[in-house]
């Protein structure tokens, strides 16, 4: 008896310890994996990547018309926290490689491979470049519709949050010749941070038309320093 006795005050704590163990373990799974709520989801991804004060990105945009798809962009881009842009890629078939420093633009021309600098002015402000050169503004939502939780996804690093809606979009550009909305959203996990948001439209005059855009952020509030062209 006194044997028996020892041996269950010995297994019982490692009894205990692995049951509670395996109780916090499924808990939070059921955390991470099922209890999602997804309107609370995007509304805490859409806060934390909007007030980011400098990251990095890659965007490209494409123009589907009359069964051909059009490249519009192709472009790698940084926003310091000081407000300072450095873009560079191509759009409409075009080199471009922007620097945004101060009140400052310089803009490299394609054919000389000089330096233009416009002092006191900023074209990157216009509405007709925000979508591609400002891509956070893609994410200035009024109002989710149709918000669907699709799950981690698997074959992702990371296993990020998959959301799809159809937003009411805060951006003149984009309104202005598009309509019908229709966006997926990669949440990564734990920081709520939108690695990728990709974004399909139709055109308001020719709805055959259709706008796609992939947007994928990163280096969320890492130190970048975006220095002028020598």
């Amino acid at each position: 008896m006194l044997q028996r006795f020892l041996r269950w005050q010995i297994i019982l704590p490692v009894v205990l310890i692995v049951v509670l163990g395996g109780g916090a373990w499924a808990y939070n799974y059921y955390l991470r994996e099922v209890k999602v709520d997804p309107q609370e989801l995007i509304v805490q991804a859409l806060d934390t990547t909007n007030q980011a004060g400098s990251y990095r990105f890659h965007v490209e945009a494409s123009l589907l018309t009359g069964g051909n798809k059009v490249a519009l962009s192709n472009l790698d881009g940084e926003k310091a926290s000081d407000g300072s842009l450095y873009l560079k890629g191509q759009m409409t078939g075009q080199p471009v490689e922007i620097y945004q420093v101060k009140e400052t633009t310089y803009f490299r021309d394609p054919s000389s491979k000089r330096w233009m600098v416009t002092p006191g002015n900023s074209p990157l402000d216009q509405e007709k470049f925000m979508a591609e050169i400002n891509p956070m503004s893609i994410l200035k939502i009024m109002q989710v519709n149709d918000l669907q939780y699709l799950g981690r996804q698997k074959k992702i690093p990371g296993r990020p949050y998959l959301l799809t809606c159809k937003p009411r979009v805060n951006n003149h550009f984009l309104n202005s010749y598009w309509q019908d909305f229709n966006y997926q959203f990669l949440v990564e996990r734990g920081s709520t941070y939108i690695r990728r948001v990709s974004l399909e439209a139709s055109h308001r005059e020719h709805p055959q038309d259709k706008l796609t855009m992939i947007v994928d952020f990163y280096d969320f509030n890492k130190r970048i320093n975006i220095k002028p062209p020598q």
